[in-house]
């Protein structure tokens, strides 16, 4: 099994407990997951299996897709909630205009205040470590890029939102700082991630429906194969001869019509996918056609 399994998360469960989860099913021992999610959220949570593994890194920097529900009011210790409050609950009726054009602050490259309960790294340990002895690192901010985010509506204290956002980027950070402009405190109380890179939520499968687990067939038959990954890549079909250097590593001089792509995915006859290439150089060759100088990836080489 080399492939994706786009898995909707439940709620309660771990990033982990779901890697388990199907490394039990499945019975792959390579199994890996594309972007954390926490316990209390949910939705698209893309697994690689086998050979795919090698394209993980590939897709945890790929952009995400969330809806949730921010409840202003109070803070809490893990700007969610599962966190303690940090104050009393104000109760505020919320102004739909303010919140609108404090949106619009978060457009674009922002910093972004990191969670101190969060795996994120600092001096060696994780954040939630400092947090744990009482210790919160102040200051510590992180640079995300928001494409689009959106305010669905309005119900009482809470306020539901849409939001586009580069890998890294903290849903429950931007409820902390959205409710610190707001000037009464909020924290996130929902979240739902529906789509993670090329992988919808309307692709993505149940991990359980009335107590019972699906088996290995059935994840087998919903699997993503490798040759229908990553298509937004252009794709160069090799001869054998070309195969042969790519699974030995070497460089590449091949024609191709496109040539204003960094990355390519290299085929094999059948169609199958080889490797990913990143590309070197570029030139025209005497007779008139643009050819691609590329470099074999040395973690993505499949052959």
């Amino acid at each position: 099994m080399d492939g994706v399994l786009v898995i909707d998360k439940p709620e309660g469960w771990t990033s982990h407990d779901v890697v388990a989860k199907v490394r039990n099913i499945t019975r792959v021992k390579k199994v890996g997951h594309t972007g954390t999610l926490d316990p209390f959220a949910t939705g698209v949570l893309p697994l690689t299996l086998g050979r795919a593994t090698r394209l993980t890194s590939y897709y945890l920097s790929s952009d995400k897709t969330y809806q949730g529900v921010i409840r202003f009011g109070f803070a809490t210790a893990t700007f969610d909630c599962d966190g303690e409050p940090m104050g009393e609950d104000t109760h505020p009726q919320i102004d739909t205009a303010r919140v609108e054009e404090i949106f619009t602050r978060y457009f674009g490259t922002v910093r972004q205040t990191q969670p101190p309960y969060s795996a994120k790294k600092i001096h060696g340990k994780p954040m939630y470590r400092y947090a744990q002895r009482g210790i919160i690192l102040e200051g510590n901010t992180k640079e995300v890029t928001i494409k689009s985010l959106k305010l669905l509506g309005v119900d009482g204290s809470e306020a539901e939102f849409e939001l586009c956002c580069s890998a890294g980027t903290f849903a429950r950070s931007l409820a902390h700082d959205v409710g610190h402009d707001y000037g009464c405190g909020a924290h996130l109380v929902r979240l739902r991630r529906t789509r993670s890179g090329e992988f919808p939520i309307e692709s993505a499968i149940p991990l359980g429906e009335g107590g019972s687990f699906y088996s290995r067939d059935h994840f087998s038959d919903r699997l993503i194969p490798m040759r229908d990954l990553l298509l937004e890549l252009p794709a160069i079909r090799l001869s054998s001869g070309d195969r042969d250097r790519v699974k030995h590593g070497m460089d590449l001089n091949l024609l191709t019509s496109c040539w204003n792509a960094d990355q390519y995915r290299l085929l094999d006859e059948d169609g199958e996918l080889v490797a990913l290439a990143q590309r070197l150089q570029t030139f025209v060759s005497p007779v008139a056609q643009p050819v691609r100088w590329v470099r074999i990836h040395p973690h993505i080489n499949f052959t």
